[in-house]
């Protein structure tokens, strides 16, 4: 069973998201207008290609495109979703409002089925501002 976290403004936690996880489980709950600032570090590789949180694009894998969790999402960019819903882009850097709340999950934006080839991790800060 994981502890569900429900965090504070001005508090600040660290995840680590591995990039071998098809759901990454973060046991933070985000409430309805809370805001947030993502900061992400580390590289992960999908296969043989190191990347950052803000993913790849590689000519010769545009086909596959239309299979990714997130079709738009650049290939192994971190995503997020509170449960286990619509994804959204987190990457290195970015800032959230939510409209609606939930339990917050993490993942290397690739093709279901294909995670089995993934190794690394990232460590994902998370400040709440709001």
């Amino acid at each position: 069973m994981t502890v569900q976290v429900i965090m504070n403004v001005n508090e600040t936690i660290e995840f680590r998201i591995i990039a071998s996880e098809y759901w990454n489980d973060t046991g933070l709950v985000v409430e309805p207008g809370q805001t947030c600032q993502f900061e992400a570090s580390g590289t992960w590789t999908d296969s043989y290609i190191d990347t950052n949180a803000d993913g790849f694009d590689k000519w010769y894998m545009a086909a596959f495109k239309p299979f990714r969790r997130s079709p738009k999402n650049r290939w192994f960019a971190l995503m997020g979703s509170l449960d286990k819903g619509k994804p959204f882009l987190i990457g290195s850097r970015n800032e959230i409002t939510f409209d609606n709340g939930g339990k917050l999950y993490c993942f290397a934006n690739d093709v279901k089925g294909f995670y089995g080839n993934n190794k690394g991790e990232l460590t994902l800060k998370l400040k709440r501002i709001a």
